[in-house]
């Protein structure tokens, strides 16, 4: 099969194609049972234990993206959101072989993480079945070369840092995350080709953050007796944006119509979330949550002006008297309330000493951004230190990464990596709004929309918390990877459907409701173009007006 690479193109017959495929059904024999050999092995040797389970998952993953790269990017989305490297310490996939508490332990000597050998693996068999089956075809979209000229700045960084005799580990401990970002962007653009592609991916990013929210519901029952308030944060920082997604998505699918299997189980869902991103106490993940929601009001307000000024004047009012009833609240149900007050300038006491801390360290990372303003002081360096800061040395790199993540990039890797992530951003953004608008009513413009709120309120929190870790840079990547083919994969025409029975219904025509009651099938409303009022013009246009008529009367008399 490989050796059909180097020959001449031909058409192939239909005696190859059955040898292929069974060369292919005798590799994925082989490899399953060199798999089973391997895990019987160490049973033998080590005894069973716990990890035996992720290993098999994990090497029955590498068969199944070879199968099929496609599946990699599932499993690299999947296996990335189901973790937290505090809520589940011991979760392995986005922690290196070395980690000790992993559960895929392997020696101090692996450096890399099986996120990293998917993402690396999906690319051989990408690339690969690509080479065999001589058919190259590598989407770039709009937001390849702005990945790529970020990714460039990054490696720039990360060589004038270790040039200055930066730490190595530390370096490359600080960047691995950031190349996910273009990794998964070019995987997600040429790997999801279809709307049933990406419905799977979406019920992915539902299934592995609820499994993380439902964790957290059951660390806070089991671990701190419900009490939310005794601890500040049960999980990674970043852990709230990833809800984020979720919410926002559940809002989604009921605006524009989606399946009716979303829209009864994201409600389902959502309170254990709801409770795991409460006892995180995060407040740049309320104040971007709430960013979220209003830039889908307002985006109600153009699609449906009814249910605009049924839902926001009541919205409005149901967050108006909670925060009246709740504002000076220090229990479990005053977060919200007190993450307002912190913004309008009234912290409590664990707020303001946070809120202090991250001045202090704005004002450290501005001294050393106009000290080294061009290459920054390169990864794996220590920031220099003008204003001292309250110990958070349980944190080991409380002195390589800031709290603000959007200046963090112009310190470390200088002005060329700062620019370069705002044309990036912003594109995303950009691109995202115009596939919004261009997407079909229905799920593709939910999708759409749902990615491109979740990177706008990703890097609106990065600018208050630290957020550059593997989970969110794999996120992030998919969700630009998604933004970047949305509008080739709305162009694919929709495969014609067949009648399995002489009784279904005609795929054609659009089913109809059986009682007014019942949900819809998804059919969107007819849109009615909104009115256009006459604007008002000045007493002095109107007069100059009725000048320029005056006069043209005159000139036509003459």
């Amino acid at each position: 099969m490989f050796i059909d690479t180097f020959l001449p193109k031909q058409a192939p017959t239909a005696a190859a194609y059955m040898r292929r495929a069974q060369i292919s059904w005798w590799l994925m024999f082989i490899g399953l049972l060199s798999i089973s050999g391997i895990i019987s092995f160490l049973m033998i040797r080590n005894g069973v234990t716990w990890s035996m389970i992720p290993w098999i998952i994990y090497l029955v993953g590498i068969v199944a993206l070879f199968y099929n790269p496609r599946y990699g990017v599932y499993m690299i989305l999947g296996f990335a959101l189901m973790g937290d490297q505090v809520l589940l310490f011991w979760y392995p996939f986005s922690k290196n072989f070395s980690s000790p508490e992993s559960l895929m332990f392997l020696s101090r000597a692996v450096n890399f993480s099986p996120l990293e050998s998917y993402i690396i693996l999906t690319f051989v068999a990408w690339f690969g079945r690509m080479a065999v089956e001589r058919r190259f075809r590598f989407y770039k979209g709009p937001l390849f070369w702005f990945a790529l000229l970020f990714s460039l700045f990054i490696t720039i960084g990360l060589v004038y840092g270790i040039s200055r005799g930066g730490n190595f580990k530390i370096a490359l401990t600080e960047v691995r995350p950031i190349y996910y970002i273009p990794l998964m962007l070019i995987l997600t653009s040429n790997l999801i080709e279809t709307r049933l592609h990406l419905n799977y991916l979406m019920w992915i990013m539902i299934v592995t953050i609820a499994y993380k929210g439902i964790a957290g519901v059951v660390h806070i029952g089991t671990v701190l007796n419900w009490d939310i308030g005794s601890v500040e944060q049960i999980g990674e920082h970043a852990m709230s944006i990833h809800f984020n997604a979720f919410f926002i998505f559940a809002i989604v699918v009921w605006f524009y119509h989606d399946s009716v299997l979303k829209r009864i189980i994201l409600p389902i869902l959502t309170p254990f979330l709801l409770y795991s991103f409460l006892a995180n106490h995060r407040r740049a993940g309320f104040l971007t949550l709430g960013l979220g929601i209003g830039i889908i009001v307002t985006m109600l307000y153009r699609e449906n002006r009814k249910r605009f000024f049924i839902l926001a004047p009541t919205g409005m009012t149901v967050f108006l008297l909670y925060l009246a009833a709740f504002w000076n609240n220090t229990g479990s149900f005053g977060i919200i309330a007190r993450a307002v007050r912190s913004v309008v300038g009234q912290p409590t006491s664990r707020d303001a000493a946070s809120n202090i801390y991250r001045d202090l360290e704005n004002i450290n990372s501005m001294f050393n951004i106009k000290n080294s303003p061009i290459f920054g002081i390169g990864f794996g360096n220590k920031f220099h230190i003008i204003a001292p800061m309250p110990d958070i040395s349980f944190f080991t790199l409380w002195e390589y990464i800031t709290h603000n993540s959007i200046m963090w990039v112009w310190m470390q890797a200088g002005v060329g990596a700062f620019i370069s992530m705002l044309l990036l951003t912003g594109m995303s953004m950009i691109v995202g709004g115009r596939a919004v608008w261009n997407m079909p009513y229905g799920p593709l413009r939910g999708v759409a929309l749902t990615a491109t709120l979740y990177i706008f309120m990703h890097f609106t929190y990065a600018y208050a918390d630290m957020s550059w870790d593997g989970i969110s840079m794999t996120f992030i990547g998919t969700m630009m990877g998604l933004i970047n083919s949305l509008e080739v994969i709305a162009a694919r025409p929709l495969p014609t459907l067949v009648k399995r029975w002489p009784w279904v219904p005609d795929p054609v025509q659009s089913p109809k409701k059986r009682w007014p009651w019942m949900l819809d099938k998804g059919i969107p409303p007819p849109y009615h173009q909104p009115k256009a009022w006459p604007v008002p013009l000045p007493a002095y246009r109107l007069t100059r007006m009725a000048r320029a008529e005056s006069a043209a009367r005159r000139a036509t008399d003459i």
